[in-house]
Parts: C-alpha cells; sequence; structure tokens
C-alpha cells in the first residue's frame, strides 16, 4: 500500500483537477429527492391485525355453519337408522347364518347340475329363502318400533335357522334320491 499513497502523493494534483459541472450538485440533489420519494411506504401494523383477525373471524364462522350443516344431516341419518341395529349377538348370529346359508346354496348348485329335479327344487328353494328374507327385514322394522323386544329378536334367528335348516333337508334328500 505505501507505493499506492506515495503515487497518490506525487500526482494530487492530477486527482483535485477536475470540478464537476455547475449543475452537477443540484441535479445530484434532486436525485435524492426523487429516490426518497420512491421509498415503498412501511405498513400499518394496525390495518394488518384487523385484517388478519377478520379472515380468522370468517373461517371460524365458516367452520361453525358447516359443523351445524353436517350435524343436521348426520342427525337425519341417525334417525332414520335408530332402532334398527341389531344387538352384536344377534348381528353375530344372523351373519353366522348367512355364511351356512351361502355354503348351503353353493352345495345346492352343484348337486343340481347332477339331478334333474334339482332345477325346480333349487329355483323353490331360492323362493322360500327370498321370503324369509322379505320376513327377516319386517321383522326388523318391528324391532325398530319396539327395541329390545325379545321375541322379535328370537324370531329373527328362528327365521335364519329355518333357512339353513330348509337348504340341509333339501341337500339331503336330493343326495339320497341320487344313490
Amino acid at each position: 500500500m505505501p507505493k499506492l499513497e506515495k503515487y497518490i502523493q506525487d500526482h494530487i494534483e492530477e486527482f483535485d483537477s477536475h470540478e464537476p459541472d455547475p449543475g452537477h450538485l443540484i441535479r445530484f440533489e434532486q436525485r435524492l429527492k426523487e429516490q426518497h420519494a420512491l421509498e415503498p411506504v412501511g405498513y400499518d401494523r394496525m390495518l394488518v391485525l384487523k385484517i388478519a383477525a377478520l379472515i380468522i373471524i370468517l373461517v371460524a364462522v365458516s367452520v361453525f355453519v358447516f359443523d351445524l350443516a353436517t350435524r343436521e344431516i348426520r342427525d337425519r341419518f341417525a334417525s332414520g337408522n335408530q332402532g334398527t341395529e341389531l344387538p352384536l349377538e344377534i348381528r353375530e348370529a344372523v351373519q353366522y347364518y348367512d355364511n351356512q346359508t351361502s355354503k348351503q346354496l353353493a352345495i345346492l348348485n352343484k348337486l343340481e347340475t347332477n339331478h334333474e329335479d334339482a332345477g325346480a327344487v333349487s329355483n323353490s328353494a331360492f323362493r322360500e329363502i327370498r321370503s324369509l328374507d322379505a320376513t327377516t327385514e319386517e321383522l326388523k322394522k318391528s324391532l325398530a318400533e319396539n327395541p329390545g323386544n325379545e321375541r322379535i329378536l328370537d324370531a329373527i334367528i328362528q327365521n335364519q335357522q329355518m333357512k339353513e335348516t330348509m337348504l340341509k333337508t333339501i341337500i339331503f334328500q336330493l343326495s339320497q334320491s341320487q344313490k
């Protein structure tokens, strides 16, 4: 650095020889004023807080209204299904007998291919099953009117047992006639 300083000191008149143009300072001040005028205006924090509060209130009201609307719909569905729901033990029993019935129907379909009279018998069995299923639905509606009625619950179980027993009897008779 000492060389640079020495060079500047030796040639100082060359550095100071050029004065700016006469209007330079005026133009410089005008540019500073223009630049100052273009500076961004700061945000009013209170205004920003008011807008944020308004947005929060709108969101909260929207959620509240949506919850009210969906609650009304949920209540309608809940009241429509109220009482038609079977107790757990009964549901499990109905499901068991439905599974057994499905298995028996599969066996009946296999026998139908091997036996001539099985087609008419299976059609009759299907009609009886549909009739028993319709009766079960009526019993469920009766249960909705009289929740917890043991006689209706027993009738539903007996109905399911009748389906299985009927199919077992038909299958037994068809398999005996085939021998």
